[in-house]
């Protein structure tokens, strides 16, 4: 029925809140000069098959990073006459001094170079944000700089924080540019950018061919996140993903022919619509069930008959908006007063597992409530309250982390609890074996009916199943009222939208916790958009 979905990359260096930044003309220096000059760029960014448009898709932003797990270079093009080198930094507040500055990429690693930073496990690494730095050798003598002679090999350094660079005056309002970011085009590198850079002083030729590198593991800012995309049925449920430099809402699921499982398969608005059943059957929440359209099969008192289905007599006539249901003459969001079992979604008045045809890859593993993958803890670390799951990589409440339960429960603070607990299934369904199924004998939900005899309504709600062979027809009781949610673990840190978005950030800003994103999943506010 669905399409196999893919989310995260075996490297990542996961980014706060802040938007990376789309220009809406492009870019200029100082002097007026529109970046970058000519087309060198962009031939190496197509013969790389990129459709990457330098001129509008090139920004300076971001300029410091927090890393998480490992990030992946690659060398795609040396351009300019100079033999540069390339480093990190920690971010202080300050100008680095050039011991502070760690090579990486040195002047004798030509195209085609790959290699894997790790700052995390760097004893040099400070706890904080890093930036990147280019060194240069225009003026010095030689072409390659070296690091235990910078007095007389080195030219300039240029830094992913402008107003750092050698040809900057400290306090002017416009820096030099030296570093030009742009977004991956490609759907097999999702997420990596392209850093690519001017070595020479004031910009010289501006063609930002100079050192062109391709980073894996970065995400522009709100990538990964889940979001509504304004399409209808399970189009709708969709995760932000990065295209050209800005932040699109594309579904989980294209459109599929329609068949009986209460979803809306073919995205029109419309659920289990058509003759989705065999002969004498029609579609009820996803399951064929006899019709109550002639023969022996009749509805309770208190219901009607209409179009093979028993419906509430208060609801015969009444059309209610796509995505809504009739109970009791009243249109109502399907998933009203529904509390899922642990680890699913209610979508459409189905208790459904957003993970299921998710597949992460290593340093990411689908977070349940949500259906989007995220990092594993061992890359994050988790919030207080929580630890890193031994097995899973998740972060869990306090005690859970060398707990392993039993198929169909979790472990709440040390303790294995039924997936079922706390759980108030759609109306006509009961929590079995940590899933909503039909409830054949429910009270005030589905009624149970003889076989061979009439189908039983509930008694407020609801359409009967069959009950044991010989029964007569049964009437439901009052619908019973549902139960509280269950209070179960948190998110942790493991969880949250940085992890699963970017890992850019602005020194002081703040990433929005992951419950933000999912209350606006809920609200349907999340709509398909761009942004810069």
């Amino acid at each position: 029925m669905g399409r196999t979905r893919r989310f995260g990359i075996s490297t990542s260096l996961a980014l706060a809140a802040l938007a990376f930044t789309l220009p809406a003309a492009a870019l200029e220096q100082p002097d007026g000069t529109v970046i970058p000059v000519g087309n060198a760029l962009r031939s190496f960014l197509s013969a790389e098959g990129e459709t990457i448009e330098p001129l509008t898709d090139a920004a300076i932003t971001p300029q410091t990073f927090t890393p998480q797990c490992s990030l992946t270079f690659t060398v795609i093009a040396r351009g300019g006459g100079q033999a540069n080198s390339f480093g990190w930094y920690n971010v202080t507040g300050s100008k680095p001094d050039p011991q502070e500055l760690y090579e990486f990429i040195t002047c004798t690693e030509g195209v085609g170079t790959v290699k894997t930073l790790d700052v995390r496990s760097d004893p040099r690494w400070a706890g904080g944000d890093i930036g990147f730095f280019q060194a240069t050798t225009q003026g010095a003598v030689g072409n390659c700089v070296r690091w235990d002679d910078l007095a007389n090999t080195l030219g300039y350094f240029f830094y992913s924080e402008d107003r750092y660079n050698d040809d900057n005056t400290p306090g002017s309002p416009t820096n030099w540019i030296h570093l030009l970011i742009m977004n991956t085009t490609r759907a097999d590198l999702q997420p990596a950018f392209y850093f690519g850079w001017e070595d020479l002083f004031t910009g010289g030729d501006n063609d930002f061919e100079d050192l062109l590198m391709r980073v894996e593991g970065i995400r522009c800012s709100g990538g990964g996140l889940p979001c509504d995309t304004g399409e209808q049925g399970k189009c709708g449920f969709g995760t932000t993903q990065c295209i050209s430099g800005a932040v699109e809402c594309l579904p989980n699921e294209t459109a599929t022919p329609e068949v009986c499982n209460a979803i809306d398969d073919d995205c029109d608005g419309e659920v289990d619509e058509g003759e989705l059943c065999g002969e004498g059957l029609v579609c009820d929440r996803g399951v064929c069930r006899p019709s109550c359209s002639g023969g022996e099969f009749k509805c309770a008192a208190g219901f009607q008959c209409e179009n093979g289905l028993c419906v509430d007599t208060d609801c015969v006539g009444v059309s209610c908006d796509a995505g809504q249901v009739c109970v009791r003459g009243q249109c109502r969001a399907p998933c009203d007063d529904v509390a899922c079992p642990h680890g699913q979604l209610c979508r459409q008045g189905a208790c459904l597992d957003p993970c299921e045809g998710v597949t992460c890859e290593s340093d990411y593993y689908c977070e349940p409530t949500l259906g989007v993958c995220v990092l594993k803890c061992g890359c994050t670390g988790c919030d207080s309250g929580f630890e890193c799951g031994s097995a899973s990589l998740a972060c869990v409440t306090e005690g859970c982390g060398e707990v392993t339960c039993a198929p169909n429960t979790h472990c709440v603070s040390g303790t294995c609890v039924d997936d079922c607990e706390g759980a108030s299934c759609p109306v006509g369904q009961k929590c079995e074996a940590g899933s909503c199924v039909d409830d054949e004998n429910a009270t005030g939900g589905t009624g149970g009916g003889g076989t061979g005899g009439s189908i039983g309504i509930g008694g407020n709600i609801g359409i009967g199943g069959v009950g044991g062979t010989g029964g007569s027809s049964a009437s439901g009781g009052t619908a019973g009222s549902g139960g509280a949610a269950g209070s179960g673990p948190g998110i942790g840190r493991g969880q949250q939208t940085e992890a699963s978005g970017c890992g850019c950030q602005v020194p002081g800003d703040t990433a929005p916790r992951q419950w933000a994103w999912l209350a606006l999943l809920g609200l349907g506010l999340l709509r398909r958009r761009r942004q810069a």
